[in-house]
C-alpha cells in the first residue's frame, strides 16, 4: 500500500532540509540562492531572508581588504564546471572570508567545498547543490602546531658531544609541550566529531531518498486522480447539462417562470462545477510542472494581462503602470500570476464608477517586489489567513463570483520560484498584493513576452 503525502508533509521536507547539520546551499543554474540550511547561515553569519532569491556572489563577495582573495573566482569556476560536465566537483581547500553582520569588515574563513548537480525529469540540471565544511579551526590548529615546531628548532652551528646531550626541560619548553598536547587532543576530538557528522549525513541522505520515493509515488497517484477528475467527473456533468438544456428547449412552453428559473440555476451550477474542476486540475499540475527560467519583460507582461482581464468588466478601468524591472522566471506561470492578480483587482473594483489599478515595483537588496493595488472592495485583515487557501473566499458568491482558487495558484507559483506573496487591505478601501522574484541577470537568455 502506498502512503499518501500531504502538502504539510511536503512542506516539512523543506524544514528537514533546513535543519540538517551540514552546510548546504541550493542554487539555480544562474547561481541564484533558493534554499539554505540553518547550519550554513550560522557558519556564514547571514540570515535566510537576506540571501534567498539573491545571486550567490552578490551575497558572498571577496574580501576587498585581501588583494589575494580568489574565493569568488574559484567557486564560480567550479560551478561552471558542474554545468559543463554535469558531474560533481570537489574543490581544494579555499580561503573565502565572510562579511561580518552589519557589513563591518570580514572574518577569516577556510572551507572544504564541493558542488554537485541535481537533474530534472528532462535530464537537464535543475539545481546545483553546494556543500561546504568550515575547516577554519583545523587550519588555525595546524598553523599553531607549525609555529610551535619552529620555536622548538634550534640552529646547529657545530657538532660536538655536548649537543647530543638531552637538555633539562625549562618552564617554557614544558608549557609548549603541554600546549602541543592540548592541540593534538582538540584535533582528535574534531576528527571524531567530523566522522559522526558524516554518519549523520549518510543517514539523512538515506531518509531523504526514501522521502523522495514516497513523493514520486504520491505524484503518480495525483496524476491518476487528475485523470479521473478530468474524465470521470466531467461525463455526468455533461449529461446533466445536456438534459437540462433539452428540457429547457422542449418544455419551455409548459414551464412557468419559476420552473425556468430553477432550470437556469441547475445549468449555472453545472458551469460553476466545471470551472471548479478546471481550476482544481490547474492547481494540482503546478506542483509537477518543470520551471523553464527565462528573461521576463514584466512591463509588457503586466500590460498585456491587464488588457485581457479588462475586457470582461463594464466599468471604465485605468492602469497606472510604473517602471517594472525585468525578472527571471517561467514565462507561462508568471503570466498566470499577473493575470490572476489583475483580474482579481478588476473584479473586486467593478462596482466603482472609475476603476483604478496601480502596478509598481521596487528593488531592495537584490530582491524585486511587484505590487498590484486597486480601489475596490478590499477585505478584512482579520481573515487574512484564508486569503491564499484553496476554495477560500472572503466575500459571498452573490457579491462577487469566483471559485477561490486564483490566489492559491498565485501563491504556489511564486513560492515555487523562491519568492513570497502577501497582501494588505481594508474593507471598502481597496487592496494591495505584493510578490517577489529574482532579478534578471545577463547570463540568461533574453526571452521577451
Amino acid at each position: 500500500m502506498t502512503s499518501e503525502i500531504s502538502d504539510k508533509e511536503i512542506t516539512d521536507f523543506q524544514l528537514l532540509f533546513e535543519s540538517v547539520p551540514g552546510l548546504f546551499l541550493v542554487l539555480l543554474p544562474d547561481f541564484t540562492i533558493i534554499a539554505v540550511s540553518d547550519a550554513y547561515l550560522q557558519a556564514t553569519l547571514t540570515k535566510r531572508e537576506h540571501i534567498i532569491g539573491r545571486p550567490l556572489f552578490q551575497v558572498f563577495p571577496d574580501n576587498p581588504d585581501d588583494p589575494a582573495a580568489d574565493g569568488v573566482a574559484n567557486l564560480r569556476s567550479s560551478l561552471k564546471r558542474v554545468l559543463a560536465t554535469q558531474a560533481p566537483h570537489a574543490m581544494a581547500m579555499q580561503k573565502y572570508d565572510v562579511r561580518c553582520p552589519g557589513g563591518d569588515g570580514f572574518e577569516t574563513r577556510y572551507w572544504s567545498p564541493s558542488n554537485f548537480p541535481v537533474f530534472g525529469k528532462d535530464g537537464a540540471i535543475r539545481y546545483i547543490m553546494h556543500r561546504a565544511e568550515d575547516i577554519t579551526s583545523y587550519v588555525q590548529l595546524k598553523k599553531e602546531r607549525q609555529e610551535l615546531g619552529r620555536r622548538s628548532d634550534r640552529p646547529q652551528e657545530s657538532c660536538n658531544a655536548q649537543e647530543f646531550e638531552v637538555p633539562a626541560l625549562n618552564g617554557d619548553m614544558v608549557a609548549g609541550f603541554r600546549h602541543l598536547h592540548a592541540l593534538n587532543r582538540a584535533l582528535k576530538l574534531e576528527i571524531l566529531a567530523r566522522n559522526q557528522l558524516e554518519d549523520a549525513n549518510q543517514e539523512l541522505t538515506r531518509q531523504l531518498q526514501l522521502n523522495i520515493e514516497k513523493l514520486e509515488a504520491s505524484n503518480k497517484e495525483l496524476e491518476s486522480f487528475s485523470y479521473s477528475v478530468s474524465h470521470d467527473l466531467r461525463a455526468p456533468l455533461r449529461a446533466v447539462d445536456g438534459f437540462a438544456r433539452m428540457l429547457e428547449e422542449d418544455a419551455a412552453d409548459q414551464l412557468d417562470e419559476e420552473g425556468l428559473r430553477k432550470l437556469q440555476v441547475i445549468r449555472n451550477n453545472i458551469r460553476n462545477m466545471g470551472r471548479l474542476i478546471d481550476e482544481l486540475l490547474e492547481f494540482s499540475r503546478l506542483s509537477r510542472k518543470e520551471l523553464n527560467y527565462g528573461h521576463l519583460n514584466m512591463s509588457a507582461m503586466a500590460k498585456a494581462c491587464f488588457d485581457d482581464a479588462a475586457s470582461t468588466v463594464t466599468s471604465p478601468a485605468t492602469l497606472r503602470l510604473g517602471d517594472l524591472p525585468a525578472a527571471e522566471g517561467d514565462i507561462t506561470l508568471i503570466k498566470q500570476v499577473w493575470f490572476n492578480l489583475l483580474a482579481n483587482a478588476l473584479k473586486f473594483s467593478a462596482r466603482r464608477e472609475q476603476i483604478l489599478i496601480d502596478v509598481s515595483a521596487e528593488s531592495v537588496d537584490g530582491i524585486l517586489t511587484y505590487t498590484v493595488r486597486d480601489n475596490g472592495a478590499g477585505f478584512d485583515m482579520r481573515y487574512y489567513n484564508k486569503l491564499f487557501g484553496v476554495f477560500q473566499r472572503l466575500h459571498r458568491a452573490s457579491e462577487f463570483e469566483g471559485t477561490g482558487v486564483g490566489l492559491a495558484i498565485v501563491h504556489r507559483i511564486v513560492t515555487r520560484h523562491g519568492g513570497r506573496v502577501w497582501a494588505e487591505g481594508a474593507v471598502g478601501e481597496g487592496a494591495a498584493f505584493h510578490f517577489t522574484l529574482p532579478a534578471a541577470t545577463g547570463e540568461q537568455s533574453h526571452e521577451q513576452l
